[in-house]
C-alpha cells in the first residue's frame, strides 16, 4: 500500500508543484497530448486513483484542498479541450472531483461541468441516489452543513439557484476559489461569539460543534472542520443579527440572537435548523 502510493504521489507532483500555486499551464500542455481514447482512458484512471489512494487519506487540509482542486481543473481542462466526447459516462471522476471538495466556492465554480456531465447521463443519475441527489446533498453540506435526505421536493428550485450562477470560465473561478482560500489561511482567530453543535438535520445533533469567530481581518465567518466562511450581516435589530454566508447559493440565512440562540432558515424564513449552543 506504502508502495502505491508513493507511486502515485509522483503522479501528482510529477510537474513541480507547489501549494501556493496550481501549474495550469503544464496541465494545459500534458492535457492537449492526450490524443486517442484510450490515452484520455489513462488519465480518467490516473485521476481516480489520485482521489482514491491520496486525496481520501490526506489529513493535512491545506494539501487536501490543493489536491481536490487540482483535479477538478484538470477535469475541466479535459472537458474544455477534448469537448464532453472525452466524458465517459461510467466514470465517476466528475462526482467525485465535487463531493471530495469541501470549499463552498470553488463547488460552485465548478458547478457547470456537473450540468454538462448530467446532459450526458450515465453513472451521473444514479450515483449516490437519482440525480440531482448526491450532487446537492455535497453543495448543501458543504455550505451549511444541511442534508437534503428525501426532501426532493426542493430540488428542481436549488438547481435552477445554481444555474443562475454564471461561470464564464470554469478553470478561472477554480483558480479564484484556490487563491482566495489561501488568503484566507493567513487570517488568524481573534473573537470566538459562540459554539453550536453541528447539526445536519433536525433530529440529528454531532458531538462535533462549529463557531462564529472574528478574524483578524475584523470580519465575522462561520467556522467548521478547522474552513471559515465569511459572513455579511445582511440586518440587525434590537434582538437579533441576521447573517448570510458570502456567495452561498440557496439564499440560506442565519439569525443569530443576543442570547447565542441560531437559527438557520430557507429563502421563506422557515426553520431549517434551530442550533444546540454548545456549553
Amino acid at each position: 500500500m506504502k508502495q502505491n502510493i508513493s507511486i502515485l504521489l509522483i503522479l501528482v507532483f510529477s510537474i513541480s508543484f507547489s501549494f501556493a500555486q496550481i501549474p495550469v499551464n503544464e496541465y494545459r500542455k500534458e492535457i492537449n497530448k492526450l490524443k486517442s481514447g484510450s490515452q484520455l482512458s489513462d488519465y480518467w484512471s490516473k485521476l481516480y486513483k489520485i482521489d482514491q489512494e491520496i486525496l481520501v487519506h490526506t489529513s493535512d487540509i491545506k494539501m487536501a484542498d490543493s489536491i481536490s482542486i487540482s483535479n477538478m481543473i484538470r477535469t475541466a481542462l479535459v472537458l474544455e479541450i477534448h469537448g464532453i466526447k472525452a466524458y465517459n459516462p461510467n466514470g465517476f471522476v466528475p462526482i467525485l472531483n465535487l463531493s471530495h471538495n469541501y470549499i463552498g466556492q470553488s463547488q460552485l465554480a465548478y458547478w457547470p461541468i456537473i450540468e454538462r456531465c448530467a446532459e450526458v447521463g450515465g453513472a451521473i443519475e444514479s450515483f449516490g441516489g437519482k440525480y440531482p441527489a448526491y450532487q446537492l446533498e455535497s453543495v448543501s453540506l458543504t455550505f451549511y452543513n444541511y442534508s437534503l435526505f428525501q426532501q426532493e421536493e426542493k430540488y428542481s428550485k436549488l438547481l435552477n439557484k445554481l444555474g443562475e450562477i454564471k461561470t464564464e470560465s470554469v478553470v478561472d473561478a477554480l483558480l479564484k476559489a484556490f487563491n482566495n482560500q489561501n488568503k484566507l489561511r493567513e487570517l488568524s482567530e481573534t473573537e470566538v461569539l459562540h459554539y453550536w453543535y453541528l447539526q445536519s438535520s433536525k433530529d440529528r445533533i454531532d458531538k462535533k460543534t462549529f463557531s462564529f469567530v472574528k478574524m483578524s481581518d475584523g470580519n465575522i465567518y462561520k467556522k467548521s472542520y478547522d474552513r471559515i466562511q465569511k459572513l455579511k450581516l445582511i440586518k440587525t435589530n434590537s434582538e437579533s443579527k441576521i447573517y448570510q454566508i458570502e456567495n452561498e447559493p440557496f439564499d440560506w440565512k442565519y439569525i443569530y440572537r443576543q442570547n447565542g440562540d441560531l437559527t438557520l432558515v430557507d429563502d421563506y424564513k422557515n426553520e431549517l435548523i434551530k442550533y444546540t449552543i454548545a456549553k
